[in-house]
């Protein structure tokens, strides 16, 4: 643990005190330094820590409410963090009752509220889709997400500042509906959402910048491949898949980020693919899911530099270009309908159902970047 993670743990354990001594003055405070604790352990990747500040805070905010029946966004906020907490630790369902709670909550809050508590339920609808949309329940994840449009759409009116909200929801809806061989309605949402990412700017925010990128992705293969096969389209959709699947729950709700984000680059057929040797085609085929394969990358970054902690020697941890041969094969399962497989044995064969292909991509430690890491010489 840093220095400054000691001072923000000491600061937590003070207000825990003070709200024992007073609870009605302390306890909104130490809920609110808890939710943004939870948001620096969930961009670390500390799910299961996470999780259990999100459950403190939003049982905090249960008690003022029983107690002094005091009103206010703060149970809903918790309630939110708590389901993102849920799904990424792959509590799909007790996310989606949670998340429920949220929405439900939201519509009894008083009318001088009505702005932050329309936001926070958009907020809450839009996640909800996307683990609707993950676990298969795309008809469910539709329905979620067009209400939260139509809210983000009345917030907007009144207040600019939702842009990002729209054009993030509005991208998401047209890639469930893509999945759903619904070309025209999602190629019209991602234009509407491209214009909307085209006024904002994206200097000094990779997330945003990241998830533009991904639409224009999305857009260009759909425009291409409407005409064409579903193959063409059902294939990037897989790539997006890759690409969404990282900071999917935190990039919408707008609470939080994840410790890198996924660039896909490009996708080549197999005939681009260097062939392996006849000798090796008799080999057993070896494949990894491609999600699980970039996470592990992930996991070996945070390692290095947890295990380095002081010398002369140092490195700077920048954008890591991945290159892999993956395999496609349609899952209705799949958020994307279509499931992506790293090849760990070149000489494994494809079968008749899968596709063969390149994909390059690159993977950019947000937490890491460009941070100077001190390894220890223990010679």
């Amino acid at each position: 643990m840093s220095a400054l993670d000691r001072k923000r743990s000491g600061e937590i354990d003070r207000l825990r005190v003070q709200a024992e001594g007073d609870f009605r003055a302390h306890g909104p405070q130490l809920a609110g330094r808890l939710l943004h604790a939870c948001q620096r352990l969930r961009a670390a990747g500390e799910g299961e820590e996470a999780l259990l500040l999100a459950q403190e805070a939003a049982g905090i905010h249960r008690q003022l409410l029983d107690r002094y029946r005091s009103v206010g966004t703060g149970l809903a906020h918790a309630l939110l963090q708590l389901g993102l907490c849920l799904a990424e630790v792959g509590a799909s369902e007790e996310a989606v009752d949670v998340l429920q709670e949220c929405i439900a909550l939201t519509h009894t809050l008083p009318a001088q509220l009505r702005p932050p508590a329309q936001r926070l339920r958009c907020n809450a609808l839009e996640c909800l889709a996307l683990i609707l949309g993950s676990s298969g329940r795309t008809a469910e994840a539709v329905a979620a997400s067009q209400r939260a449009i139509r809210g983000y759409r009345a917030l907007f009116e009144e207040d600019p500042s939702v842009a990002p909200e729209l054009a993030r929801g509005l991208h998401n809806l047209a890639t469930l509906l893509a999945s759903r061989a619904e070309w025209e309605q999602a190629l019209a949402l991602l234009e509407e959402s491209l214009t909307l990412y085209d006024r904002l700017s994206t200097t000094g925010n990779s997330a945003l910048a990241a998830e533009r990128s991904r639409a224009q992705q999305l857009h260009a293969v759909l425009a291409g491949g409407e005409q064409g096969s579903g193959d063409v389209a059902g294939e990037a959709l897989s790539a997006y898949h890759l690409a969404a699947e990282a900071d999917a729950y935190s990039a919408t709700s707008g609470l939080g980020s994840i410790p890198a984000h996924v660039e896909i680059h490009r996708v080549e057929p197999v005939d681009d693919v260097a062939q392996p040797h006849r000798e090796q085609r008799s080999m057993d085929r070896n494949r990894i899911d491609l999600t699980e394969a970039v996470q592990a990358v992930r996991d070996d970054l945070r390692a290095a530099t947890r295990t380095f902690d002081g010398g002369d020697l140092q490195f700077e941890m920048g954008p890591i270009e991945l290159e892999f041969t993956v395999e496609l094969e349609r899952d209705p399962r799949a958020r994307s309908g279509v499931r992506t497989w790293v090849i760990t044995d070149a000489g494994g064969t494809s079968s008749a159902a899968t596709a063969r292909h390149r994909l390059k991509l690159t993977l950019t430690p947000r937490e890491l970047a460009y941070r100077s890491v001190d390894v220890t010489d223990r010679i």
